[in-house]
């Protein structure tokens, strides 16, 4: 009995899984997060054309938050707030030059133009720390399972009677095995000093 609650819980939960996972592909989840180096482009071009603030940062969202917020006169602080938060932003500085811009009224497309050029900067440092957290992540594997699979292996065929007397072969295990963990000890502050 126990064992078919176990199957069962186990199917439902692969199905669970399986229809989350369709419903992701045929992309009727949750709408994909807004790039922010492409909304600020639009935001740019939008002013370049010759739409006001408001229009232009409405634009990119239609039927939003943000583009009601913009469009029914709301303060700009909230607005502006507000394309930091729906950006998921870590700065305000492209709220600071929506607040500059709307109170000035000088021509602002350059602004969104660095903004979009900080924004695409910002992701590929992103990718980058990534990239390096996996080169990590590999390194740790390898230098952590390779060599104790390697002396299982030797073990087992025969070659552990040498390490069982003292002499040059119980030495080098012994470094060697030191070293291992000196390896995984740099690499465990190296991952911790990535986040």
């Amino acid at each position: 009995m126990i064992l078919a609650l176990i199957l069962a819980a186990a199917i439902l939960g692969a199905s669970r899984a399986a229809v989350q996972r369709v419903v992701g592909w045929l992309g009727l989840g949750r709408p994909d997060p807004i790039d922010p180096a492409e909304y600020f482009d639009t935001v740019g071009r939008e002013l370049r054309r010759g739409s006001s603030l408001r229009h232009a940062l409405a634009i990119p969202v239609p039927g939003s938050r943000l583009a009601r917020l913009a469009l029914t006169g709301q303060p700009i602080e909230l607005v502006s707030s507000e394309v930091v938060t729906m950006l998921s932003l870590s700065d305000d500085l492209p709220a600071a030059g929506i607040r500059l811009a709307s109170r000035t009224g000088a021509p602002s497309s350059k602004v969104f133009g660095r903004l979009a050029e900080q924004a695409r900067a910002a992701k590929q440092h992103q990718r980058d720390r990534g990239a390096a957290t996996a080169q990590a992540r590999l390194s740790a594997a390898v230098v952590g399972l390779v060599p104790p699979g390697l002396g299982m292996a030797i073990l087992t065929a025969g070659g552990g009677r040498h390490l069982a007397q003292p002499g040059p072969a119980r030495t080098a295990v012994v470094f060697g095995a030191g070293l291992q963990l000196l390896g995984l000890v740099v690499i465990a502050v190296l991952l911790r000093l990535e986040r």
